[in-house]
């Protein structure tokens, strides 16, 4: 999805790339936002059918605005459960050049939801409410 914003990817195959190195990567690059996108788990004993919902993690106080609109947007743009906005010291909420949010955008273990992370159109609908609300909150800030 294109929207006119460079995207640095830290990876574009299933090759592992260690947390350190996408933290530096951030400090690097320096970008205005940091965003790592992920799909949630359970441990073996949670309720995979009660469970979802996307989503959200900061640890900076630069990124809380960031991953409570990113939130709210994708939940009414896509009529999905809110599993919630989080407060977290996680190895990619930490980098503190750019507001860093770490969205988790539903629970493969649920089978609704895993027909939403496993259906390519699916997948087109949540990079475009992602690009656009990335887009509109970027309006708000400049």
């Amino acid at each position: 999805v294109q929207r006119g914003a460079t995207v640095y990817m830290t990876r574009e195959t299933d090759k592992d790339v260690s947390l350190r190195d996408r933290m530096d990567m951030i400090h690097e690059l320096e970008p205005t936002i940091a965003l790592s996108i992920h799909y949630n788990a359970l441990p073996d004993d949670g309720d995979a059918i009660n469970t979802a919902g996307i989503g959200m993690f900061w640890y900076h106080a630069q990124a809380h605005d960031l991953s409570v609109f990113l939130h709210n947007y994708l939940v009414q743009k896509l009529r999905r459960p809110s599993y919630g906005v989080f407060w977290n010291n996680l190895a990619l909420t930490r980098p503190h050049k750019a507001p860093s949010v770490l969205l988790e955008l539903g629970f493969m273990i649920h089978p609704v939801e895993f027909e939403w992370i496993s259906n390519s159109q699916e997948q087109r609908q949540l990079a475009n409410a992602i690009a656009d609300g990335i887009t509109e909150w970027l309006a708000t800030v400049e």
